[in-house]
């Protein structure tokens, strides 16, 4: 499976990825340009910029609509639990 098909099957899943996550989990070290091809498929995919002191990165995640079209029953259960942030 290619790192985009990776990323997108996590982001999917609920999870949130951080450039050091994507290096970890996927061996990717430009994650923002696989997110860039991502957004170009037309995938909807959110970012929230987090600082650390002088540090910042980004966390890129999907909102509940577009892991809804997905896999409905375990985004309804995740929400319905407060699984979300």
């Amino acid at each position: 499976m290619s790192q985009s098909k990776e990323i997108l099957a996590a982001l999917k899943h609920g999870d949130r990825i951080t450039p050091i996550d994507a290096l970890n989990r996927f061996g990717c070290m430009r994650l923002a340009a696989r997110i860039s091809d991502l957004k170009r498929e037309g995938h909807t995919i959110l970012d929230k910029t987090i600082r650390n002191g002088k540090t910042h990165y980004s966390e890129y995640y999907m909102d509940v609509e577009s892991r809804t079209l997905f896999d409905g029953h375990l985004i309804i259960e995740r929400a319905r639990y407060g699984g979300l942030q």
